[in-house]
């Protein structure tokens, strides 16, 4: 096999319809990319199933991020853990504001710092030490939360368990972005999403079903669960491959051929696969194969790809999730509804979340990335306003007009920006900056929260803000800008191979003009 990057042949034809890109590529590549788009989803599934099941195993790991990260505000919906650790109020107990707003600190802190120290140890390391480092951690938060008997050990412990939530999810969606195959590329990163989701919904049944005990197993067992992911996670990791992408990126050409056959079949084309990834890390960075730094990703050159794949966790928190994610349940009971009725609901809300997440792994190869973030955000601000309006009507049956809606926002936001947000985050960014752009958005999704996070106790409490769905008008006011900047800047990236993503954005194509435009690799000599 030839590793000699092929020339970019600089040639563009466009006419008002359609714009026709040229690129230059060795034979081996040409064939390769070829094939990819030629291939039917079933039968990249029987070839690739080894490097689909260990991205599942990634997403097994963020399934403790959607459990841990809903607990946090579950937890004060929870009559022994509001008892334990509140005040008496209005013949209930309540948690302080500012207890609250330090919980969510804690594990927003958390997912920061340890997006942003992941960023750094996968750059050195390699993805399966800082695993094992999270997993190591999150054991000590686990046990931190389950004996807290004062607020400043519960949030010692959100702070502990905060680190690895950072850590899975900046090296989940970067590794199924290099492992999965081109036709189902957006269906497996989006699953980044439904681990997710099902971690909420794992956790709400917990919560459901712990909160018949009398005592503060009420919510101790809500964090018990979470040692049993922490040792089937363990017992996995040894065996882990490590992305090819990664390993030519740091000079382990042989390894990372070793990967690749390990993971399919002796007929596979592993020639063409190694093609590929040499000339991704390449390409756009003039024959540098090497893993590139943080600080490039606000380079002149690369800032606007930045900006595209972190903006969407932005846009995800804009959408309200905090809120209805988080506070669904104490927000019903403090429109009136019983604490069995409200656990009920929101068990029933996160199941028809699942099954929103899975509708999203269809739209977002049928519809692409663009379209189902874009769409799928005008709707939501429309559902949103609607709460808003409903909760202006003061009238029993409101509450339940509201609930209605959320249903809606639940399976709209996570079948569409919920699950487009992952695969426009790792598949915008260059192979050479993917870990630490996907790092940045792992902080920006922990600091787009804290906006909401640390606002929200004031505003929905009664001893506060009391605007109870009213909230809803901010959060929908925000999502008509998002949903602007979403039709000026993110692009369409379904059936790009990583190449082509980076010829178009070398070429300076709009956004908007993506989808219209076509990129025909050619064969060169070297």
């Amino acid at each position: 096999m030839s590793d000699a990057k092929p020339n970019i042949v600089d040639y563009v034809e466009s006419s008002d319809e359609q714009v026709k890109t040229v690129v230059g590529a060795s034979r081996a590549l040409k064939d390769f990319e070829a094939r990819q788009h030629a291939m039917p989803r079933k039968e990249a599934i029987v070839e690739n199933w080894k490097s689909i099941a260990w991205c599942l195993y990634m997403f097994y790991t963020c399934i403790m991020f959607g459990f841990d990260s809903l607990a946090g505000g579950v937890v004060v919906s929870i009559a022994a853990f509001r008892k334990d650790f509140g005040y008496p109020y209005a013949g209930d107990y309540v948690v302080d504001a500012n207890w609250q707003l330090g919980f969510q600190a804690a594990t927003l802190g958390g997912i920061i710092f340890g997006g942003l120290a992941t960023g750094f140890g996968v750059n050195k390391l390699g993805r399966q030490p800082c695993i094992l480092i999270a997993y190591i951690i999150n054991t000590g938060g686990i046990f931190l939360q389950f004996f807290a008997t004062t607020p400043a050990h519960f949030f010692g412990g959100k702070l502990l368990t905060g680190l690895p939530l950072g850590c899975f999810s900046t090296v989940a969606p970067t590794y199924a972005s290099e492992m999965a195959p081109l036709s189902i590329r957006g269906a497996i990163t989006a699953g980044m999403n439904f681990a997710i989701v099902v971690g909420q919904l794992t956790g709400y049944g917990v919560m459901r079903q712990s909160s018949f005990y009398p005592d503060s197993r009420q919510y101790k067992v809500l964090f018990a669960t979470q040692w049993g992911y922490v040792a089937l996670g363990l017992a996995i990791l040894p065996f882990f491959p490590e992305s090819p992408y990664w390993l030519v990126a740091h000079g382990r050409h042989e390894k990372a051929r070793n990967n690749v056959i390990k993971l399919h079949k002796p007929d596979y084309d592993v020639d063409g696969h190694m093609a590929e990834i040499h000339d991704s890390l390449a390409r756009t960075n003039q024959d540098n194969e090497s893993q590139g730094s943080m600080a490039e990703c606000f380079s002149r050159k690369q800032i606007k790809r930045t900006i595209v794949a972190t903006s969407m966790f932005f846009v995800q928190n804009a959408c309200g999730s905090a809120w209805v994610i988080g506070y669904m349940s104490y927000f019903m009971q403090l429109g009136g509804m019983s604490a069995a009725n409200s656990f009920d609901t929101t068990v029933g809300l996160s199941g028809l979340m699942v099954v929103g997440n899975m509708f999203g792994w269809l739209f977002v190869e049928k519809w692409g990335r663009r379209n189902t973030a874009l769409y799928g955000t005008g709707v939501l601000t429309i559902a949103l306003l609607l709460i808003g309006i409903l909760a202006c009507i003061n009238s029993k049956g409101a509450i339940w007009g509201q609930v209605a809606f959320m249903a809606i926002w639940s399976f709209v936001y996570q079948g569409t920006v919920g699950s487009a947000a992952w695969p426009i985050s790792a598949e915008n960014a260059t192979s050479r900056l993917r870990a630490p752009t996907q790092s940045l958005a792992t902080m920006m999704n922990g600091l787009s929260s804290c906006i909401w996070s640390f606002s929200l106790p004031y505003a929905i409490n009664p001893d506060q803000g009391n605007l109870g769905g009213k909230i809803a008008f901010i959060f929908g006011a925000v999502l008509v800008f998002c949903f602007v900047f979403i039709w000026f800047f993110v692009p369409e990236t379904k059936n790009r191979t990583y190449i082509e993503i980076d010829e178009l954005y070398e070429r300076k194509i709009p956004a908007r003009r993506w989808s219209k435009t076509e990129v025909v690799t050619v064969a060169e000599s070297s």
